[in-house]
């Protein structure tokens, strides 16, 4: 007969032998309630009784921390019409996980806080996102990226950067707002009229001015998520970098922009003039400024198009 403990997956020699204690005492248990039966058979209720607690009395499951929405969520081999393919799902939390892995090339026990978890449990996230590719790299499958049991956020919060979650803030700072009436959050940073730059010190605003948004009078009004001409779709392609460089010129001085919404291109212009962009439903100027300044403010990637 093999050990008990070799039945089972667990966090170490101290969960096992939890276990093991635990089906000891069922069999025990039925031995002193006076059963004829066997040990054997003891044995293998208390294994019964363990699985049955396991799967129906389990802990709340945790979500995984996800600090990326890919753009593009779907793909498949050119040249086969969609009615002749199969199709495998990758959840977030799972091309997170490569992400961070096999992109970001970093240490497992990295990846693991990052997203929250223990080390095994990002080991099976990432064994099985790579088993979900490679099956649609040698198969021909279509691979579909969604779902899954994840939180987005901001990635500050993991960082170590920046105000964390639940940290007021220390020290001057610049917030720029992005807005068309001066009291609520514009929804569309490309289309936005004009910033609201709000001067803050110690987790205190000490006044707010408005300027305008340089660029905004050559950007179009688009019909569908702010598509630019000659910009490409979300503003991803020639002139976008240019047209979103200047738009950030007159709050050059500000750390951080809040915005109700933006594309992808205009959020990578913006980090790369160090301006931090958190996107938020939050309409509020003051609201959401005050709840940035508490740490209490979480970034919604996933609004960005």
């Amino acid at each position: 007969m093999p050990p008990l403990g070799g039945y089972f997956s667990a966090r170490g020699r101290e969960k096992q032998e939890r276990n093991e204690c635990n089906m000891v005492f069922m069999g025990f248990l039925w031995v002193f309630l006076g059963v004829d039966m066997p040990i054997t058979t003891c044995y293998i209720m208390g294994i019964c009784s363990y699985h049955f607690r396991r799967e129906y009395v389990s802990r709340p499951f945790k979500c995984r921390r996800v600090c990326f929405i890919p753009g593009v969520t779907y793909f498949k081999p050119a040249g086969v019409p969609m009615g002749f393919l199969e199709e495998n799902c990758l959840s977030f939390e799972e091309i997170e996980a490569i992400r961070l892995r096999d992109l970001e090339h970093l240490e497992q026990a990295e990846c693991a806080v990052k997203m929250n978890i223990s080390r095994p449990t990002f080991q099976r996230v990432l064994a099985s996102a790579r088993r979900i590719i490679a099956d649609c790299l040698l198969t021909g499958k279509a691979l579909r990226i969604e779902g899954g049991n994840y939180e987005v956020i901001t990635p500050d919060l993991v960082s170590g950067s920046g105000i964390k979650e639940g940290e007021e803030q220390k020290g001057k700072m610049k917030i720029a707002v992005i807005t068309d009436n001066g009291k609520t959050i514009s929804q569309h940073f490309g289309m936005a009229k004009q910033y609201v730059v709000v001067d803050t010190e110690d987790g205190k605003i000490l006044g707010k001015e408005t300027r305008s948004k340089v660029g905004h009078a050559s950007h179009p009004h688009p019909g569908h998520h702010g598509q630019e001409a000659g910009c490409g779709v979300h503003g991803h392609g020639e002139g976008a970098a240019e047209t979103h460089s200047a738009m950030a010129g007159s709050i050059l001085d500000c750390q951080v922009l809040l915005a109700g919404g933006m594309g992808w291109g205009a959020y990578e212009s913006m980090k790369s003039q160090n301006i931090e962009p958190l996107i938020t439903d939050v309409s509020d100027i003051d609201e959401a400024v005050q709840l940035y300044l508490k740490g209490k403010l979480p970034n919604l990637m996933e609004k960005l198009h």
